[in-house]
């Protein structure tokens, strides 16, 4: 089979565009104009988080195919960012100390700007279908939050489980809070007024991710902790 020049798959936060390397950028903008045009409809309306992967983009060629993506697909783009890829052996040890540190920052991010600011509220067990826990403050769901559950609140919320319900932090406009999960599959995520909702295609793996705003873009990272 031949391989595509540009490939649409979807995830749990949006969109991953996987960009076939070596790979000329007339070519590029070309097939993915295509597929943008071969998709219809399907884009129209949603809120996307993109993350595109395969060939390495000038800062230049990013902004055309992010405005191509705009002007195309009648979505509205939320994040436009590489995928960075797991670390080869000749780089591991470069790697592991980066990303390490990164970790440290989302985590004091998470648990110290987060949960030491305002009030929190602990929820222990799961919640189901139906049910909705609202709270002036933070949030921490120690349980999973299952389809149909609605979990809303003022400050951030932390599920320390698997969130696939609606989930709404910063409610009073708070931009600066956040959203995090053991496992990120949520039915609508929003932070303040700006929502996203996954495609019908979503991953199957579970990883601890971290929702976030910075300015009017929503931004999803892998969490995991260094040992």
């Amino acid at each position: 089979m031949t391989e595509q020049t540009v490939t649409f798959k979807g995830t749990v936060n949006g969109l991953t565009i996987i960009i076939k390397p070596d790979t000329g950028f007339d070519e590029v903008v070309d097939s993915m104009r295509m597929k943008i045009e071969s998709a219809g409809k399907f884009f129209r309306g949603a809120k996307l988080a993109v993350r595109y992967r395969g060939r390495v983009l000038s800062q230049t060629e990013r902004d055309e195919l992010l405005e191509l993506l705009k002007k195309e697909s009648g979505a509205t783009i939320l994040s436009f960012e590489e995928e960075v890829a797991e670390a080869s052996s000749t780089n591991s040890q470069k790697s592991t100390a980066a990303t390490a540190e990164r970790n440290n920052q989302i985590k004091k991010y998470m648990f110290f700007k987060g949960i030491e600011e305002g009030k929190t509220k602990f929820y222990r067990g799961t919640v189901r279908s139906g049910q909705l826990i609202t709270f002036d403050g933070n949030l921490v769901i120690l349980g999973d939050v299952n389809p149909g559950a609605v979990i809303e609140a003022t400050g951030n919320v932390v599920v320390m489980g698997l969130l696939r319900g609606v989930v709404h932090a910063g409610s009073d406009g708070n931009k600066e809070a956040i959203v995090a999960a053991l496992g990120l599959n949520p039915t609508q995520l929003r932070i303040a007024d700006i929502i996203t909702r996954p495609p019908d295609e979503k991953g199957a793996g579970q990883v601890p991710e971290l929702a976030y705003v910075r300015g009017d873009m929503l931004y999803v990272e892998r969490f995991l902790p260094a040992r």
